[in-house]
């Protein structure tokens, strides 16, 4: 049978839908879905943490939080802990005396004494420590060595005593020298000890984990002292206003003198104890959230995708867009004012990238809407701009440049644009301000001339307006043009394919001006709709194949089955095959579409041989894939990836009329039958599918055609070609196959005249695989089942 009849045939339950199945809806979730593995892929290399860091010092600036007031600092510009100025302990000695008369609270000594000094002055600083009792703990500090690693600074047993100990963490191991979180405890010499800001905001527990510090108020509103004002009596402002009875103190240096690279955010110049203070009022007032950027990321990713598939039209889609660019700086001035700490750089990179895949995206449409050698808007861009303002009167029209491509290899490249700006004005020669719109070798505009009298005689006046040559440089340029023409009813859409499609049926010599019939014009739209979507028709599944049992005359089992290829179009419905697969030759995709059979049915016939069903199956080769030795290699993937036996599959070559050169296609059906398949010529018996075809090509199966199987009952003349093409067939020692029995009289005719194998509606007619299976089991039984 010829290709389109052998894809033709009986219609079956549609597969189920698939929604969301819209072209433009697809590539926007495609680029998010990209967009997505790219900022994942940046929160993976921790690329944008400087970003989000820079944006917490933000944070901090705005986040308008408040100092419980309950720590004191008091701090030293001297360096206490130098052992050859000893006599500074005895100072900080009295100065926790002087504390200790004060009824304060709590003492943290936020400075390290590793080494000793003179017995007296060691002993005069321990003696204070010792008389604040459980009042008192002293600091350790965890920094970082020369070599970025972890080191503990502790304070020499003999001043410390048995008083508790604490962990300052003082490592500046990221982008701002800055600490914003710290852990609630550290294990040092087997011994779990808290840090000193956990302890400040009363955890003393050393537990596991971490917390964020909230730097949320200004470094002023910690109240503070200069060690002088408690040994020298010299407070001085608002020095002298401090109350130090029951108040938390921490005793540490300045920022000059503690010589620590640390910053604290919203404090200038503050010194590093300033960390642990903020990490104490940070667990005191129960800030400290935390969102993190895959949180953020999922949140946004997640409302692109409603946005995408539920705002269809742009004006909302970027009003959208627009709010949740907004929603970025609004939530970090949100969060920053509830306490939170927020990773948003990489859910703004999220849209900084989408919004780039969007723009290029856009950019290639815009471009694709201008003609780059005029610089005139194309065609697509005037049916999109049809769309988009309806013009209800009046017509579309569509002027074809005849023997374009000629001219145009004739002139030199800069003469190319010359020529054509040339044809433009003559078509603006009536009116300057006409919107012209060029596509190879068309040209088209809008007329709100309605009557159809007057475009036919406006027409012809262009007709003679471009019977004087148009001369290019020193060339002179013989013009044709004809025009197809679509008038403007209520639906504006498709009238610019259809004007393209009357156009091309138009005659410089017989009808130099064609007008599209509206009833012609959504099918022309749907036609060229099918083209640009079967590539995505195969991926969806609305393509598929179905398949047509043979059967063995001798034995009555199946021998067989043969794949025929169906399409079920959401919108549109069943699609004729015969009808598709035109479209799939004009859009170039035949190839492509062979591809996808071979791939299904080298499965199907996989699974049956899994199903111990081993029969052999046939699949449709266009003879216009005999050009070349690309088929081989299609069957080759295809029997490769499958891992099908090539002696189960038979590839049926139709349309031999349309074989271009025997002796090439005799070369690559070789090749094909090296690979161990079998080769069917379809159709024998009409058309090219003679005897000259039968002998040259190497077959090895033979398929008469439905036009004699029909008539054997009633045509002694069909009666005996059908009897002679199967002795024929068995004198070449090939398999001779009857297509297109009908009747059971028709079988049994056929049988006597022994016929290796029927195939027809009276055994089945096509079926999916999983009925197939059920077939086969039921001949395999013994049982015939008709399944119409």
């Amino acid at each position: 049978m010829g290709i389109e009849r052998a894809f033709a045939g009986t219609r079956l339950p549609p597969p189920p839908v698939r929604w969301g199945n819209t072209r433009r809806v697809g590539e926007r979730l495609r680029h998010l879905a990209i967009s997505c593995g790219l900022i994942l892929g940046a929160v993976a290399l921790f690329l944008f943490e400087p970003i989000d860091q820079f944006l917490w010092l933000f944070q901090s600036k705005i986040a308008g939080q408040k100092a419980s007031g309950d720590i004191v600092f008091v701090e030293s510009d001297q360096i206490l802990d130098d052992p050859n100025l000893g006599h500074r302990r005895l100072q900080l000695a009295k100065a926790l005396d002087e504390l200790d008369r004060r009824g304060v609270g709590k003492v943290y000594l936020d400075v390290v004494f590793e080494e000793r000094s003179e017995k007296a002055y060691d002993a005069a600083l321990a003696g204070a420590i010792e008389r604040l009792g459980p009042r008192i703990s002293v600091a350790d500090w965890l920094e970082l060595d020369t070599n970025v690693r972890p080191r503990i600074s502790r304070t020499d047993p003999s001043i410390a005593g048995q008083t508790n100990r604490v962990i300052a963490d003082r490592r500046d191991d990221n982008y701002f020298n800055v600490n914003w979180k710290t852990a609630f405890g550290f294990t040092v010499d087997g011994e779990r000890l808290p840090t000193l800001g956990a302890s400040l905001g009363g955890d003393h527990t050393a537990q596991g984990g971490s917390f964020q510090i909230d730097y949320g108020f200004p470094g002023q509103q910690i109240a503070s002292a200069p060690l002088s004002s408690l040994t020298e009596g010299s407070a001085t402002g608002r020095d002298r206003n401090i109350d130090f009875a029951g108040k938390t103190v921490v005793i540490g240096h300045d920022k000059r003198s503690s010589g620590s690279n640390l910053n604290v955010p919203n404090s200038t110049f503050a010194p590093p104890s300033y960390i642990s203070i903020y990490a104490g009022e940070t667990l005191k007032s129960g800030r400290g959230g935390y969102l993190y950027s895959v949180t953020v990321i999922a949140v946004y990713a997640l409302l692109l995708a409603v946005l995408v598939i539920a705002a269809p039209r742009r004006r909302n889609r970027w009003l959208a867009y627009a709010a949740l660019a907004i929603s970025v700086p609004a939530l970090l001035f949100l969060t920053a004012r509830l306490g939170y700490r927020i990773e948003i750089s990489y859910a703004a990179g999220l849209l900084a990238v989408y919004a780039i895949y969007r723009w290029r995206a856009r950019w290639k449409r815009r471009l694709a809407l201008v003609n780059q050698e005029t610089g005139l808007p194309t065609l697509k861009a005037f049916d999109a701009r049809m769309v988009r303002e309806p013009m209800l009167r009046g017509h579309v029209v569509v002027a074809k440049v005849h023997n374009y491509e000629r001219i145009l290899k004739s002139l030199a490249p800069e003469e190319r644009t010359t020529y054509l700006l040339r044809l433009v004005d003559r078509l603006r020669a009536v009116d300057p301000d006409l919107a012209i719109f060029s596509e190879g070798h068309y040209v088209a505009w809008h007329s709100t001339i309605e009557d159809r009298a007057a475009m036919m005689e406006h027409l012809a006046g262009l007709r003679a307006i471009f019977a004087a040559p148009v001369v290019v440089g020193d060339v002179s340029v013989d013009v044709g043009i004809t025009f197809g023409v679509s008038a403007i009813d209520d639906e504006t859409a498709g009238r610019v394919p259809a004007a393209m499609a009357a156009a091309e049926e138009t005659s410089e010599a017989h009808e130099p001006v064609k007008f599209a019939e509206n009833g012609e014009n959504a099918d022309l739209l749907w036609d060229i709709s099918l083209r640009a979507r079967i590539d995505e028709a195969m991926e969806a599944g609305e393509i598929y194949c179905v398949y047509q049992p043979k059967i063995d005359t001798a034995t009555g089992a199946v021998a067989g089955v043969e794949a025929l290829v169906r399409w079920h179009d959401p919108a549109k419905g069943f699609i004729e095959p015969m009808h598709f697969v035109q479209q799939c030759e004009k859009a170039g995709r035949m190839e492509h579409l062979t591809r996808y059979v071979l791939q299904s049915a080298c499965s199907a016939g996989q699974l049956l041989h899994f199903r111990n069903a081993p029969i052999k199956v046939s699949v449709n080769i266009s003879a216009t894939l005999l050009r070349d030795m690309r088929v081989v290699g299609l069957v080759r993937n295809a029997l490769q990836a499958t891992r099908l036996d090539p002696q189960f599959l038979i590839l049926e070559i139709t349309e031999t009329s349309r074989i271009a050169d025997l002796e090439t296609a005799s070369t690559i059906l070789d090749e094909l039958l090296k690979l161990g398949v079998g080769l069917s010529i379809d159709d024998f018996g009409v058309g090219s599918a003679n005897f000259e075809t039968f002998f040259s090509l190497p077959f090895t199966e033979l398929k008469i055609d439905r036009l004699f199987v029909s008539n054997i009952v009633s045509d002694p003349k069909a009666r005996a070609i059908v009897s002679s093409i199967i002795e024929m067939g068995h004198q070449a020692r090939i398999t001779v196959v009857a297509e297109g029995v009908e009747t059971m009289k028709e079988a049994e005719i056929l049988n006597e005249m022994g016929c290796d194998e029927l195939q027809g509606y009276v055994f089945s007619r096509p079926i999916s695989l999983s009925k197939l299976l059920e077939f086969n089991a039921k001949k395999a039984e013994g049982r015939v089942a008709n399944m119409v």
